[in-house]
């Protein structure tokens, strides 16, 4: 088969021959579609030796079912992530990370769902998605946090998203109740934080979350620490920092099938929308990748990966 792997040097990926995956028994054999890039995954692309498989967001459909009848049947439409592999025309995905795609939603839109639907998703459910509430939302013309936004507002909380050219964002910014440019501009106190930029950031996020409120860090894109003020402990009684990396969320939840059904679901109803900034071929991967990391897009990279 062909996939994507990592070269070693400046151009990041290529397509290549590579030996078809060998699934476990409780795999399903999928001929991948749509997959998108998320800017964790070509961070670690960048830092990789040549010949790597990558890739962590599957969408497509069941060429061979697990062993024993478990998981979706060949055939069916289907939205997953793996841990790599993903950017290649057949993946190995386990069936606890697999679910069934519904009847009005494509496979680039199902693309989305995997780590960033499901991290803006489980985000919020740390915080209980406290309906009614409201929410400060990091990025929030990102891949995550469009999805975030959206899904904060079908819960009926009060959104505040940080996007620093809303002007550049219209729909991610009308999507908001309320936009700020800059991180010091966000007054609150808020219920609930989602942030993924890190650094005085996640700082600030800190000073403005209300007691007994959540802020959810699943992401950091700068490397400067972030700080507690001296009083934090006496004006933030109850609150919460948590970190959360998706992998391991849905390691310890095991919430993958049912969350991607949802998320699904939410779609299918119009409920929520992918910002797919650019849909392309596979073929243009590498270049992509490099767009990503240089923030030349904002919303989701989407490839298709059609038959030879």
């Amino acid at each position: 088969m062909l996939a994507l792997t990592t070269t070693g040097d400046d151009l990041l990926l290529h397509v290549t021959e590579v030996p078809d995956p060998e699934p476990g028994p409780t795999e399903a054999v999928v001929r991948v579609l749509a997959t998108s890039l998320n800017r964790g995954e070509v961070s670690r692309v960048r830092n990789s030796p040549a010949g790597q498989l990558v890739g962590w967001d599957v969408a497509g459909v069941v060429e061979r079912p697990a062993a024993g009848g478990v998981g979706p049947e060949a055939g069916t439409t289907v939205v997953g992530l793996v841990l790599n592999g993903a950017w290649a025309e057949l993946a190995a995905v386990p069936v606890d990370r697999l679910a069934a795609v519904p009847d009005g939603v494509t496979p680039v839109q199902a693309a989305c769902m995997p780590v960033a639907g499901l991290t803006a998703f489980r985000a919020l459910a740390l915080g209980g998605f406290p309906v009614g509430k409201s929410v400060l939302i990091t990025g929030a013309s990102g891949g995550v946090g469009h999805l975030a936004v959206q899904l904060a507002r079908a819960a009926q909380m009060t959104v505040t998203g940080l996007i620093r050219n809303p002007e550049a964002n219209p729909v991610a910014a009308a999507a908001c109740h309320h936009v700020v440019r800059e991180i010091r501009d966000a007054k609150g106190p808020y219920d609930h934080v989602l942030e993924g930029v890190g650094g005085e950031v996640l700082t600030h996020c800190l000073d403005v979350v209300a007691p007994h409120g959540t802020v959810v860090s699943y992401a950091s894109t700068l490397m400067d620490p972030a700080a507690l003020g001296p009083r934090w402990f006496g004006a933030h009684l109850g609150a919460t920092l948590r970190s959360m990396l998706i992998h391991d969320e849905l390691r310890y939840t095991e919430s993958a099938v049912s969350d991607l059904g949802t998320l699904c679901a939410l779609i299918g109803a119009g409920l929520l929308v992918p910002h797919v900034d650019v849909e392309a071929d596979w073929t243009r991967g590498g270049e992509l990748a490099r767009d990503l990391l240089a923030r030349k897009v904002t919303g989701k990279v989407v490839l298709t990966i059609g038959p030879r």
